[in-house]
């Protein structure tokens, strides 16, 4: 009798200590590292409705940056080796899933039903979707990165 008290004692602090860790990790986030740039995604209006996304200096080339774009849409911001930026929704328009930005192969690709699209222009490279991802109007205007509304 005493050593099934015992077992279930062990039971029970077990599966506290994993609901505990489990929350833990729900409220800090996940451990795993993103491969974003550390960009202060500061959203702040500027003149003429314009939304500053980012500072270029702080961009890498070649490399996806992730904002909200003014309408509220997932987005990720680019800058080309030259110093030029754009911009492009993250919205598949196949289902609506937020795709993802494949560094190694410059593609963004569908978690939900494989869709992939070119990265420098959002432009399809298979399907099941046959539309184009959304671009969205950036420019640079000193060191900011600004989102034209």
């Amino acid at each position: 009798m005493a050593s099934r008290r015992n077992l279930l004692k062990i039971g029970v602090v077990s599966a506290v200590s994993f609901v505990i860790t489990a929350c833990t990790k729900a409220v800090s986030g996940s451990s795993e590292p993103t491969s974003e740039p550390a960009v202060e995604d500061t959203q702040t209006p500027s003149q003429g409705g314009e939304v500053v996304i980012a500072q270029v200096s702080a961009l890498v080339a070649g490399e996806g940056f992730n904002f909200t774009a003014n309408d509220g849409t997932d987005a990720i911001l680019f800058k080309t080796k030259d110093e030029k930026v754009y911009a492009l929704s993250r919205i598949c328009t196949h289902e609506g899933c937020s795709v993802n930005f494949d560094l190694v192969q410059n593609k963004l690709i569908c978690p939900c039903h494989g869709a992939t699209y070119e990265a420098p222009d959002g432009n399809v490279i298979s399907g099941p979707t046959q539309r184009n991802l959304k671009k969205i109007n950036v420019k640079i205007d000193g060191d900011n990165v600004l989102e034209v509304v």
